[in-house]
Protein backbone atom coordinates (compact mmCIF):
# COMPACT_ATOMS: atom_id res chain seq x y z
CA UNK A 1 0.00 0.00 0.00
CA UNK A 2 1.36 3.45 -1.14
CA UNK A 3 2.08 5.95 1.95
CA UNK A 4 0.13 8.60 2.51
CA UNK A 5 0.40 12.28 1.45
CA UNK A 6 -1.19 14.61 3.78
CA UNK A 7 -1.20 18.38 2.83
CA UNK A 8 -2.86 20.82 4.91
CA UNK A 9 -6.55 21.90 4.53
CA UNK A 10 -7.07 23.76 7.40
CA UNK A 11 -6.02 26.06 10.91
CA UNK A 12 -8.32 25.86 13.88
CA UNK A 13 -7.68 28.25 16.83
CA UNK A 14 -9.62 26.69 19.50
CA UNK A 15 -10.52 23.41 20.12
CA UNK A 16 -14.28 24.09 19.59
CA UNK A 17 -13.23 25.53 16.09
CA UNK A 18 -12.23 22.12 15.74
CA UNK A 19 -14.98 19.86 16.66
CA UNK A 20 -17.26 22.20 14.03
CA UNK A 21 -14.78 21.11 11.40
CA UNK A 22 -14.45 17.84 12.48
CA UNK A 23 -18.58 17.23 12.42
CA UNK A 24 -19.14 18.46 9.30
CA UNK A 25 -16.71 16.05 7.45
CA UNK A 26 -18.30 12.98 9.29
CA UNK A 27 -15.59 11.71 10.88
CA UNK A 28 -14.80 10.02 14.05
CA UNK A 29 -11.63 9.83 16.35
CA UNK A 30 -9.37 7.12 15.18
CA UNK A 31 -6.35 8.02 18.22
CA UNK A 32 -4.50 10.46 19.89
CA UNK A 33 -1.13 11.06 20.49
CA UNK A 34 0.75 12.85 22.99
CA UNK A 35 4.48 13.82 21.56
CA UNK A 36 7.06 16.21 22.80
CA UNK A 37 6.03 18.59 20.12
CA UNK A 38 2.65 18.68 21.19
CA UNK A 39 -0.44 16.85 20.72
CA UNK A 40 -1.63 14.89 17.16
CA UNK A 41 -5.24 13.50 16.93
CA UNK A 42 -6.31 11.34 13.96
CA UNK A 43 -9.27 11.09 12.40
CA UNK A 44 -11.12 8.56 10.22
CA UNK A 45 -14.78 8.22 8.40
CA UNK A 46 -17.50 7.54 11.23
CA UNK A 47 -18.45 4.66 8.40
CA UNK A 48 -15.61 2.74 8.43
CA UNK A 49 -17.69 -0.51 8.82
CA UNK A 50 -20.08 0.03 6.12
CA UNK A 51 -17.42 1.03 3.53
CA UNK A 52 -13.77 -0.38 4.99
CA UNK A 53 -12.47 0.57 1.62
CA UNK A 54 -12.62 4.14 2.27
CA UNK A 55 -9.28 5.64 3.21
CA UNK A 56 -9.88 9.13 4.02
CA UNK A 57 -8.30 10.51 7.52
CA UNK A 58 -8.04 14.01 8.62
CA UNK A 59 -5.30 14.92 11.35
CA UNK A 60 -5.05 17.48 13.64
CA UNK A 61 -1.54 18.75 14.83
CA UNK A 62 -1.16 21.10 18.02
CA UNK A 63 2.44 22.13 18.70
CA UNK A 64 3.37 23.37 22.51
CA UNK A 65 5.51 26.28 23.40
CA UNK A 66 7.35 25.45 27.05
CA UNK A 67 9.51 27.81 28.62
CA UNK A 68 11.01 27.82 32.46
CA UNK A 69 10.79 30.78 34.93
CA UNK A 70 13.34 31.04 37.93
CA UNK A 71 11.77 32.68 40.86
CA UNK A 72 14.00 33.55 43.43
CA UNK A 73 12.29 34.49 46.86
CA UNK A 74 14.49 35.60 50.12
CA UNK A 75 13.10 34.81 53.56
CA UNK A 76 15.43 36.01 55.98
CA UNK A 77 19.09 34.95 55.50
CA UNK A 78 17.44 31.94 52.92
CA UNK A 79 17.30 32.39 49.95
CA UNK A 80 15.10 29.73 48.18
CA UNK A 81 14.63 29.20 44.13
CA UNK A 82 11.29 28.26 42.44
CA UNK A 83 11.01 26.86 39.01
CA UNK A 84 7.67 27.56 37.09
CA UNK A 85 7.32 25.61 33.80
CA UNK A 86 5.05 27.62 31.42
CA UNK A 87 3.35 25.03 28.13
CA UNK A 88 1.38 27.77 26.00
CA UNK A 89 -0.60 25.43 23.31
CA UNK A 90 -0.88 26.96 19.84
CA UNK A 91 -3.17 26.35 16.68
CA UNK A 92 -4.60 22.90 15.48
CA UNK A 93 -3.14 22.95 11.99
CA UNK A 94 -5.51 20.43 10.23
CA UNK A 95 -4.22 18.13 7.48
CA UNK A 96 -5.81 15.82 5.09
CA UNK A 97 -5.18 12.51 3.55
CA UNK A 98 -7.55 10.64 0.27
CA UNK A 99 -11.05 10.90 0.08
CA UNK A 100 -14.33 9.81 0.95
CA UNK A 101 -15.18 6.37 -1.06
CA UNK A 102 -18.52 5.21 -0.50
CA UNK A 103 -18.92 3.07 -3.66
CA UNK A 104 -18.82 -0.41 -1.98
CA UNK A 105 -20.64 -1.62 0.96
CA UNK A 106 -19.46 -3.96 3.57
CA UNK A 107 -21.24 -7.47 2.90
CA UNK A 108 -22.91 -8.73 5.82
CA UNK A 109 -25.71 -10.48 6.82
CA UNK A 110 -27.95 -7.55 8.41
CA UNK A 111 -30.39 -5.74 6.74
CA UNK A 112 -29.23 -2.83 4.06
CA UNK A 113 -29.14 0.38 6.09
CA UNK A 114 -31.92 1.83 3.80
CA UNK A 115 -34.25 -1.44 4.33
CA UNK A 116 -33.62 -1.67 7.58
CA UNK A 117 -34.64 2.22 8.13
CA UNK A 118 -37.78 1.84 6.01
CA UNK A 119 -38.97 -1.22 8.50
CA UNK A 120 -38.35 0.92 10.96
CA UNK A 121 -40.13 3.23 9.85
CA UNK A 122 -43.11 1.09 8.98
CA UNK A 123 -43.31 -0.37 12.69
CA UNK A 124 -43.04 3.52 14.27
CA UNK A 125 -46.44 3.43 12.09
CA UNK A 126 -48.12 0.55 13.33
CA UNK A 127 -47.74 -2.03 10.72
CA UNK A 128 -47.80 -5.54 11.79
CA UNK A 129 -45.04 -8.10 10.83
CA UNK A 130 -47.00 -9.55 8.29
CA UNK A 131 -47.90 -6.34 6.16
CA UNK A 132 -44.28 -5.27 6.59
CA UNK A 133 -43.39 -8.00 5.10
CA UNK A 134 -45.84 -7.81 2.20
CA UNK A 135 -44.35 -4.46 1.79
CA UNK A 136 -41.08 -5.21 1.60
CA UNK A 137 -41.77 -8.20 -0.76
CA UNK A 138 -42.91 -5.64 -2.84
CA UNK A 139 -40.04 -2.39 -2.81
CA UNK A 140 -37.70 -5.19 -2.75
CA UNK A 141 -39.13 -8.92 -4.64
CA UNK A 142 -35.42 -10.54 -4.29
CA UNK A 143 -34.99 -10.01 -1.22
CA UNK A 144 -36.04 -13.14 1.27
CA UNK A 145 -35.30 -12.59 4.92
CA UNK A 146 -37.86 -12.45 6.87
CA UNK A 147 -36.24 -13.72 10.00
CA UNK A 148 -34.30 -10.62 9.47
CA UNK A 149 -37.21 -8.21 9.42
CA UNK A 150 -38.57 -10.02 12.07
CA UNK A 151 -35.59 -9.18 14.21
CA UNK A 152 -35.36 -5.45 12.81
CA UNK A 153 -39.33 -5.39 14.18
CA UNK A 154 -38.90 -7.04 17.36
CA UNK A 155 -35.81 -5.05 18.49
CA UNK A 156 -37.55 -1.68 17.34
CA UNK A 157 -40.70 -2.26 19.52
CA UNK A 158 -38.24 -2.94 22.51
CA UNK A 159 -37.16 0.70 22.02
CA UNK A 160 -40.33 2.27 23.44
CA UNK A 161 -41.88 -0.69 24.59
CA UNK A 162 -43.17 -0.29 28.43
CA UNK A 163 -41.83 -3.26 30.55
CA UNK A 164 -44.35 -5.27 32.56
CA UNK A 165 -42.92 -7.63 34.66
CA UNK A 166 -44.57 -8.10 38.01
CA UNK A 167 -48.38 -7.05 39.31
CA UNK A 168 -47.30 -3.47 40.43
CA UNK A 169 -46.14 -2.86 36.61
CA UNK A 170 -49.67 -4.28 34.94
CA UNK A 171 -51.90 -2.27 37.63
CA UNK A 172 -49.91 0.81 36.65
CA UNK A 173 -50.51 0.41 33.09
CA UNK A 174 -54.16 0.32 33.66
CA UNK A 175 -53.94 3.60 36.11
CA UNK A 176 -52.22 5.14 33.28
CA UNK A 177 -55.14 4.36 31.02
CA UNK A 178 -58.15 4.32 33.74
CA UNK A 179 -59.57 7.53 32.99
CA UNK A 180 -62.05 7.58 30.00
CA UNK A 181 -61.58 9.71 26.90
CA UNK A 182 -62.71 12.53 26.13
CA UNK A 183 -66.13 12.38 23.97
CA UNK A 184 -63.93 14.13 20.44
CA UNK A 185 -61.02 10.94 21.06
CA UNK A 186 -63.41 8.38 19.52
CA UNK A 187 -60.19 5.80 18.99
CA UNK A 188 -58.40 6.16 21.67
CA UNK A 189 -57.76 2.98 24.26
CA UNK A 190 -58.93 3.36 27.95
CA UNK A 191 -59.45 0.68 30.54
CA UNK A 192 -63.09 1.24 32.27
CA UNK A 193 -62.54 -1.81 34.69
CA UNK A 194 -59.65 -3.42 36.33
CA UNK A 195 -58.52 -6.01 38.72
CA UNK A 196 -55.46 -7.18 39.25
CA UNK A 197 -54.52 -9.21 42.63
CA UNK A 198 -51.81 -12.04 40.99
CA UNK A 199 -51.47 -14.27 38.12
CA UNK A 200 -54.97 -15.88 39.27
CA UNK A 201 -56.59 -13.10 39.65
CA UNK A 202 -56.56 -10.46 36.38
CA UNK A 203 -59.47 -9.09 35.04
CA UNK A 204 -58.69 -5.97 32.79
CA UNK A 205 -61.58 -4.72 30.09
CA UNK A 206 -59.99 -2.53 27.58
CA UNK A 207 -62.26 -0.42 24.49
CA UNK A 208 -62.53 2.35 22.67
CA UNK A 209 -65.70 4.98 22.42
CA UNK A 210 -66.34 4.06 19.29
CA UNK A 211 -66.56 0.64 20.17
CA UNK A 212 -68.86 0.69 22.76
CA UNK A 213 -71.33 2.83 21.14
CA UNK A 214 -71.82 -0.25 18.68
CA UNK A 215 -74.11 -1.04 22.52
CA UNK A 216 -76.66 0.97 20.99
CA UNK A 217 -77.57 -1.09 17.92
CA UNK A 218 -78.40 -4.59 19.73
CA UNK A 219 -78.76 -5.99 22.40
CA UNK A 220 -77.53 -9.63 21.49
CA UNK A 221 -73.82 -9.91 23.16
CA UNK A 222 -71.63 -12.82 22.00
CA UNK A 223 -68.56 -13.80 24.16
CA UNK A 224 -65.78 -16.34 23.28
CA UNK A 225 -61.96 -16.66 24.67
CA UNK A 226 -59.44 -16.98 22.35
CA UNK A 227 -55.66 -18.78 23.59
CA UNK A 228 -52.13 -18.93 23.11
CA UNK A 229 -51.66 -15.34 22.02
CA UNK A 230 -49.52 -14.39 25.76
CA UNK A 231 -46.96 -16.02 26.81
CA UNK A 232 -48.41 -16.06 30.57
CA UNK A 233 -50.60 -18.81 29.23
CA UNK A 234 -53.43 -15.63 29.77
CA UNK A 235 -56.92 -16.59 27.85
CA UNK A 236 -58.25 -12.77 26.59
CA UNK A 237 -62.25 -12.88 26.57
CA UNK A 238 -64.09 -10.96 23.05
CA UNK A 239 -67.16 -9.82 22.81
CA UNK A 240 -69.28 -7.64 20.16
CA UNK A 241 -72.34 -7.92 18.31
CA UNK A 242 -73.59 -8.86 14.88
CA UNK A 243 -76.20 -6.26 12.47
CA UNK A 244 -78.21 -7.45 9.59
CA UNK A 245 -75.39 -7.91 7.20
CA UNK A 246 -73.94 -10.98 9.64
CA UNK A 247 -70.83 -8.85 10.02
CA UNK A 248 -69.18 -9.24 13.52
CA UNK A 249 -68.90 -5.99 15.71
CA UNK A 250 -66.24 -6.33 18.22
CA UNK A 251 -66.86 -4.24 21.50
CA UNK A 252 -63.81 -4.89 23.37
CA UNK A 253 -61.67 -7.47 25.00
CA UNK A 254 -60.62 -8.29 28.26
CA UNK A 255 -57.47 -10.00 29.59
CA UNK A 256 -58.02 -12.66 32.19
CA UNK A 257 -56.95 -15.27 34.10
CA UNK A 258 -59.28 -17.75 33.52
CA UNK A 259 -62.62 -18.26 30.88
CA UNK A 260 -64.05 -21.03 32.86
CA UNK A 261 -64.48 -19.28 36.28
CA UNK A 262 -68.32 -18.35 36.36
CA UNK A 263 -66.87 -14.91 38.23
CA UNK A 264 -65.14 -13.69 35.21
CA UNK A 265 -68.49 -13.73 32.86
CA UNK A 266 -70.09 -12.59 36.19
CA UNK A 267 -67.82 -9.17 36.17
CA UNK A 268 -68.51 -9.06 32.52
CA UNK A 269 -72.18 -9.29 32.33
CA UNK A 270 -72.47 -6.66 35.01
CA UNK A 271 -69.71 -4.47 33.86
CA UNK A 272 -70.75 -4.12 30.46
CA UNK A 273 -73.95 -2.72 30.45
CA UNK A 274 -72.54 0.16 32.97
CA UNK A 275 -69.50 0.98 30.77
CA UNK A 276 -72.31 1.44 27.74
CA UNK A 277 -74.79 3.23 29.61
CA UNK A 278 -71.95 5.45 31.08
CA UNK A 279 -70.84 6.47 27.87
CA UNK A 280 -73.69 6.09 25.37
CA UNK A 281 -75.79 8.35 27.86
CA UNK A 282 -78.90 5.78 27.88
CA UNK A 283 -79.99 2.37 29.69
CA UNK A 284 -78.53 -0.70 28.06
CA UNK A 285 -79.91 -4.08 28.91
CA UNK A 286 -78.46 -7.33 27.54
CA UNK A 287 -81.26 -9.60 26.17
CA UNK A 288 -79.22 -12.76 25.02
CA UNK A 289 -75.94 -13.94 25.59
CA UNK A 290 -74.07 -16.27 22.51
CA UNK A 291 -71.65 -18.51 23.30
CA UNK A 292 -70.45 -22.12 23.50
CA UNK A 293 -71.21 -24.84 25.84
CA UNK A 294 -68.84 -23.01 28.48
CA UNK A 295 -70.25 -23.85 32.66
CA UNK A 296 -69.12 -20.35 33.57
CA UNK A 297 -71.61 -18.93 31.24
CA UNK A 298 -74.48 -20.84 32.07
CA UNK A 299 -74.17 -20.55 35.77
CA UNK A 300 -74.03 -16.84 35.73
CA UNK A 301 -76.80 -16.28 33.53
CA UNK A 302 -78.59 -15.25 36.99
CA UNK A 303 -77.07 -12.51 37.01
CA UNK A 304 -79.24 -11.38 34.35
CA UNK A 305 -82.09 -12.85 34.63
CA UNK A 306 -83.93 -11.45 31.81
CA UNK A 307 -81.50 -12.37 29.61
CA UNK A 308 -81.45 -15.71 27.29
CA UNK A 309 -78.07 -18.15 27.35
CA UNK A 310 -78.39 -19.09 23.43
CA UNK A 311 -75.99 -22.03 22.02
CA UNK A 312 -73.82 -21.95 18.98
CA UNK A 313 -75.05 -24.15 16.57
CA UNK A 314 -72.32 -24.40 14.66
CA UNK A 315 -70.66 -26.14 18.05
CA UNK A 316 -73.81 -27.63 19.29
CA UNK A 317 -73.77 -30.32 15.78
CA UNK A 318 -69.80 -30.49 16.07
CA UNK A 319 -70.30 -32.11 19.07
CA UNK A 320 -73.44 -34.18 17.73
CA UNK A 321 -70.54 -35.06 15.41
CA UNK A 322 -68.25 -36.41 17.98
CA UNK A 323 -70.74 -38.35 19.31
CA UNK A 324 -71.43 -40.46 16.66
CA UNK A 325 -69.90 -43.80 17.73
CA UNK A 326 -72.93 -44.12 20.36
CA UNK A 327 -74.82 -45.16 16.93
CA UNK A 328 -73.37 -48.02 15.31
CA UNK A 329 -74.98 -47.82 11.98
CA UNK A 330 -73.31 -45.27 9.29
CA UNK A 331 -76.65 -44.40 7.56
CA UNK A 332 -78.42 -43.85 10.81
CA UNK A 333 -76.03 -41.56 11.53
CA UNK A 334 -76.81 -39.85 9.02
CA UNK A 335 -80.33 -39.93 9.38
CA UNK A 336 -80.08 -38.99 12.65
CA UNK A 337 -78.36 -35.87 11.93
CA UNK A 338 -80.67 -35.05 8.96
CA UNK A 339 -83.35 -34.85 11.91
CA UNK A 340 -81.19 -32.86 14.13
CA UNK A 341 -81.00 -29.85 11.23
CA UNK A 342 -84.65 -29.85 10.66
CA UNK A 343 -85.47 -29.28 14.22
CA UNK A 344 -83.09 -26.85 14.53
CA UNK A 345 -85.02 -24.62 11.91
CA UNK A 346 -88.28 -24.63 14.84
CA UNK A 347 -88.95 -20.66 14.72
CA UNK A 348 -90.89 -20.80 18.08
CA UNK A 349 -90.34 -22.13 21.38
CA UNK A 350 -93.63 -24.53 21.70
CA UNK A 351 -93.14 -25.53 18.47
CA UNK A 352 -89.36 -26.57 19.43
CA UNK A 353 -90.80 -28.15 22.56
CA UNK A 354 -93.46 -30.12 20.48
CA UNK A 355 -90.79 -31.18 17.63
CA UNK A 356 -88.38 -32.60 20.81
CA UNK A 357 -90.71 -34.05 22.33
CA UNK A 358 -91.62 -36.18 18.76
CA UNK A 359 -88.11 -36.82 17.89
CA UNK A 360 -87.19 -38.28 21.14
CA UNK A 361 -90.21 -40.23 20.23
CA UNK A 362 -89.50 -41.39 16.79
CA UNK A 363 -85.89 -42.33 18.25
CA UNK A 364 -87.01 -44.35 20.83
CA UNK A 365 -88.73 -46.96 18.71
CA UNK A 366 -85.04 -47.97 17.63
CA UNK A 367 -82.68 -49.76 20.25
CA UNK A 368 -79.40 -48.72 18.42
CA UNK A 369 -80.21 -44.80 19.48
CA UNK A 370 -80.74 -45.26 23.09
CA UNK A 371 -77.36 -43.89 23.98
CA UNK A 372 -77.32 -40.94 21.85
CA UNK A 373 -81.11 -40.42 22.58
CA UNK A 374 -79.97 -40.36 26.38
CA UNK A 375 -76.87 -37.87 25.74
CA UNK A 376 -79.15 -35.58 23.40
CA UNK A 377 -81.98 -35.14 25.47
CA UNK A 378 -79.75 -34.40 28.74
CA UNK A 379 -77.38 -32.34 26.71
CA UNK A 380 -79.20 -30.23 23.88
CA UNK A 381 -83.11 -30.52 25.08
CA UNK A 382 -82.93 -30.24 28.99
CA UNK A 383 -79.75 -28.28 30.00
CA UNK A 384 -78.31 -26.15 26.76
CA UNK A 385 -81.35 -26.35 24.31
CA UNK A 386 -81.75 -22.41 22.46
CA UNK A 387 -79.81 -23.99 19.58
CA UNK A 388 -82.70 -23.34 17.13
CA UNK A 389 -83.24 -20.38 15.16
CA UNK A 390 -86.64 -19.53 16.86
CA UNK A 391 -84.49 -18.73 20.42
CA UNK A 392 -83.82 -15.58 18.64
CA UNK A 393 -84.44 -13.64 15.76
CA UNK A 394 -82.99 -11.59 12.84
CA UNK A 395 -79.76 -12.30 14.94
CA UNK A 396 -77.39 -15.52 13.83
CA UNK A 397 -77.35 -18.63 15.37
CA UNK A 398 -73.77 -19.13 15.34
CA UNK A 399 -70.57 -17.59 17.18
CA UNK A 400 -68.80 -18.07 13.70
CA UNK A 401 -68.28 -14.25 13.21
CA UNK A 402 -66.52 -13.75 16.54
CA UNK A 403 -64.67 -17.24 16.03
CA UNK A 404 -63.60 -16.08 12.65
CA UNK A 405 -62.34 -12.46 14.58
CA UNK A 406 -59.68 -14.91 17.01
CA UNK A 407 -58.13 -16.25 13.75
CA UNK A 408 -57.41 -13.05 12.50
CA UNK A 409 -55.81 -11.86 15.34
CA UNK A 410 -53.48 -14.61 15.57
CA UNK A 411 -53.02 -14.63 11.94
CA UNK A 412 -52.40 -10.78 11.65
CA UNK A 413 -51.62 -9.21 15.28
CA UNK A 414 -49.90 -12.05 16.97
CA UNK A 415 -48.71 -13.83 14.47
CA UNK A 416 -49.43 -17.29 16.17
CA UNK A 417 -46.76 -16.21 18.79
CA UNK A 418 -47.19 -16.34 22.49
CA UNK A 419 -46.16 -12.89 23.09
CA UNK A 420 -44.74 -11.21 26.38
CA UNK A 421 -47.16 -9.13 28.52
CA UNK A 422 -45.85 -6.10 27.51
CA UNK A 423 -46.26 -6.92 24.17
CA UNK A 424 -49.62 -8.11 24.14
CA UNK A 425 -51.02 -5.10 25.44
CA UNK A 426 -48.94 -2.61 22.97
CA UNK A 427 -50.50 -5.07 20.14
CA UNK A 428 -54.11 -5.29 21.79
CA UNK A 429 -53.71 -1.44 22.04
CA UNK A 430 -53.06 -1.15 18.24
CA UNK A 431 -55.43 -3.92 17.51
CA UNK A 432 -58.66 -2.20 19.12
CA UNK A 433 -57.34 1.38 17.46
CA UNK A 434 -57.76 -0.77 14.01
CA UNK A 435 -61.24 -2.40 15.29
CA UNK A 436 -62.49 1.04 16.09
CA UNK A 437 -61.96 2.97 12.90
CA UNK A 438 -63.60 0.26 11.10
CA UNK A 439 -66.13 0.49 13.29
CA UNK A 440 -66.60 4.02 12.03
CA UNK A 441 -65.73 3.81 8.54
CA UNK A 442 -68.14 0.76 7.81
CA UNK A 443 -70.85 1.67 10.17
CA UNK A 444 -73.47 -0.52 11.84
CA UNK A 445 -75.87 -1.99 9.25
CA UNK A 446 -79.08 -1.72 10.30
CA UNK A 447 -80.84 -3.06 6.90
CA UNK A 448 -79.89 -5.36 3.78
CA UNK A 449 -79.90 -4.89 -0.02
CA UNK A 450 -81.06 -7.73 -2.03
CA UNK A 451 -78.49 -9.40 -4.70
CA UNK A 452 -79.69 -9.02 -7.81
CA UNK A 453 -80.45 -12.96 -8.99
CA UNK A 454 -82.30 -13.38 -5.66
CA UNK A 455 -84.22 -10.45 -6.92
CA UNK A 456 -84.56 -12.56 -10.40
CA UNK A 457 -85.79 -15.53 -8.48
CA UNK A 458 -88.40 -13.70 -6.54
CA UNK A 459 -89.75 -12.87 -9.37
CA UNK A 460 -90.64 -16.08 -10.71
CA UNK A 461 -91.31 -17.81 -7.64
CA UNK A 462 -95.26 -16.27 -7.80
CA UNK A 463 -95.14 -18.41 -11.24
CA UNK A 464 -94.80 -21.25 -9.32
CA UNK A 465 -97.01 -21.22 -6.27
CA UNK A 466 -101.29 -20.74 -5.99
CA UNK A 467 -101.23 -17.19 -4.96
CA UNK A 468 -105.08 -17.51 -3.92
CA UNK A 469 -103.53 -19.96 -1.03
CA UNK A 470 -101.72 -17.07 0.53
CA UNK A 471 -103.60 -16.07 3.83
CA UNK A 472 -103.66 -12.95 5.36
CA UNK A 473 -103.54 -13.07 9.39
CA UNK A 474 -103.01 -9.52 10.53
CA UNK A 475 -101.71 -6.22 9.13
CA UNK A 476 -98.09 -7.58 8.60
CA UNK A 477 -98.14 -11.32 9.12
CA UNK A 478 -98.86 -13.47 5.93
CA UNK A 479 -98.93 -17.50 5.45
CA UNK A 480 -97.99 -18.82 2.21
CA UNK A 481 -97.34 -22.12 -0.16
CA UNK A 482 -94.56 -23.59 -0.73
CA UNK A 483 -93.97 -24.49 -4.34
CA UNK A 484 -93.89 -28.34 -3.06
CA UNK A 485 -96.70 -27.98 -0.51
CA UNK A 486 -98.43 -31.22 0.55
CA UNK A 487 -101.52 -29.18 1.81
CA UNK A 488 -102.82 -26.02 1.62
CA UNK A 489 -102.56 -23.29 3.65
CA UNK A 490 -105.92 -23.50 5.79
CA UNK A 491 -105.13 -26.65 7.03
CA UNK A 492 -101.66 -25.57 7.51
CA UNK A 493 -102.83 -22.98 9.86
CA UNK A 494 -105.02 -25.13 11.54
CA UNK A 495 -102.36 -27.94 12.41
CA UNK A 496 -99.74 -24.37 13.47
CA UNK A 497 -102.56 -23.42 16.04
CA UNK A 498 -103.02 -27.11 17.53
CA UNK A 499 -99.80 -28.55 16.65
CA UNK A 500 -101.33 -31.90 16.50
CA UNK A 501 -98.79 -33.70 14.98
CA UNK A 502 -98.79 -38.10 15.13
CA UNK A 503 -95.00 -38.17 14.22
CA UNK A 504 -91.75 -36.02 13.97
CA UNK A 505 -91.88 -37.20 9.85
CA UNK A 506 -95.51 -35.84 10.22
CA UNK A 507 -93.94 -32.78 11.23
CA UNK A 508 -91.69 -32.24 8.41
CA UNK A 509 -93.69 -32.24 5.86
CA UNK A 510 -96.07 -30.10 7.63
CA UNK A 511 -93.12 -27.80 8.13
CA UNK A 512 -91.86 -27.67 4.44
CA UNK A 513 -95.55 -26.97 3.03
CA UNK A 514 -95.62 -23.44 4.13
CA UNK A 515 -93.94 -20.56 6.19
CA UNK A 516 -94.87 -17.19 8.24
CA UNK A 517 -93.93 -13.93 6.64
CA UNK A 518 -93.73 -11.26 8.82
CA UNK A 519 -93.31 -7.24 7.71
CA UNK A 520 -93.75 -5.33 10.39
CA UNK A 521 -90.30 -3.89 9.69
CA UNK A 522 -90.32 -0.87 7.50
CA UNK A 523 -87.45 -1.48 5.45
CA UNK A 524 -85.51 -5.13 4.99
CA UNK A 525 -84.77 -7.40 6.36
CA UNK A 526 -87.81 -9.07 6.91
CA UNK A 527 -89.00 -12.00 8.84
CA UNK A 528 -89.52 -15.33 6.82
CA UNK A 529 -89.91 -18.77 8.96
CA UNK A 530 -88.23 -20.33 5.45
CA UNK A 531 -84.36 -21.92 5.89
CA UNK A 532 -82.38 -18.97 3.98
CA UNK A 533 -84.89 -16.05 5.84
CA UNK A 534 -83.86 -17.37 9.33
CA UNK A 535 -80.15 -17.72 8.42
CA UNK A 536 -79.51 -15.30 6.06
CA UNK A 537 -82.79 -12.73 6.60
CA UNK A 538 -83.21 -12.88 2.76
CA UNK A 539 -85.64 -15.19 0.58
CA UNK A 540 -87.78 -15.42 -2.83
CA UNK A 541 -91.21 -15.14 -0.49
CA UNK A 542 -90.59 -12.11 1.22
CA UNK A 543 -89.57 -10.38 -2.18
CA UNK A 544 -92.14 -12.46 -4.17
CA UNK A 545 -94.97 -11.01 -2.08
CA UNK A 546 -93.69 -7.02 -2.23
CA UNK A 547 -93.56 -7.86 -6.27
CA UNK A 548 -97.05 -9.24 -6.44
CA UNK A 549 -98.29 -6.46 -4.30
CA UNK A 550 -96.93 -4.01 -6.90
CA UNK A 551 -94.14 -2.28 -4.11
CA UNK A 552 -90.88 -3.89 -5.58
CA UNK A 553 -89.90 -4.30 -9.47
CA UNK A 554 -87.31 -6.27 -11.12
CA UNK A 555 -85.28 -4.59 -13.61
CA UNK A 556 -86.07 -6.03 -17.36
CA UNK A 557 -83.56 -8.67 -18.29
CA UNK A 558 -81.71 -8.09 -21.55
CA UNK A 559 -82.50 -10.67 -23.83
CA UNK A 560 -81.65 -11.65 -27.40
CA UNK A 561 -82.93 -9.20 -30.16
CA UNK A 562 -85.53 -10.96 -32.80
CA UNK A 563 -83.43 -11.54 -35.91
CA UNK A 564 -84.88 -10.02 -39.21
CA UNK A 565 -86.52 -11.37 -42.20
CA UNK A 566 -88.59 -15.06 -41.70
CA UNK A 567 -87.86 -17.48 -39.05
CA UNK A 568 -85.70 -20.56 -40.80
CA UNK A 569 -88.14 -23.23 -39.63
CA UNK A 570 -91.78 -22.89 -40.43
CA UNK A 571 -93.68 -24.98 -38.29
CA UNK A 572 -96.80 -26.62 -39.55
CA UNK A 573 -99.96 -23.88 -38.93
CA UNK A 574 -102.52 -26.44 -38.32
CA UNK A 575 -102.35 -30.34 -37.88
CA UNK A 576 -105.41 -32.46 -38.18
CA UNK A 577 -105.35 -36.36 -36.27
Amino acid sequence: MAPRLWHECSTCNTENDLKVFVREKNICTHRTEELRSGVSITYKCSEYREYPQCRYQLKAKQLDGRFCIVITIFEGEIKNRYFLLICLLGKFTVFESELHDHSQRQENNRLKSPIRAAVQEMTHTGLTQGQIRKAVSVLHPNLSIDTKIKNVVQYTRQQTRTQIISVDDLQLWCKERINCSPADQLHQVFVPFYEVKDIDNIFVRITTRQLLSTTKCSSVLAVDCTYKVAWNNLPILIFGTSDYKRHFHPIGLCLVSSDEAASTYKTLFQGVPTWASNINQQTYLISHVMGDGAAGITSTMSVIPRSRRLMCWAHMIRKCREHRKLIPNEQKRLNVEKDIVNLQLCFQDNLFSQAASLLLGKWSLDNQLDRFRTYFEGQWINDLSFWYEGAVCLAPSTNNGLESLNGKIKQSYTMRNKLSLATFLQTAESMLRDWSTKSATDGFAHTIHFEADLESKAHQWPQKIDQSQIIRLSNTGYVIPTTNSTMNTNVWLQQYYTMSWNSYDEYISWFNSGHLVDFSRITAPWYCTCRFGQKEYSCVHTIGLMIIWGFKTVPQIIGQRKGKGRPKKVKTALTKD
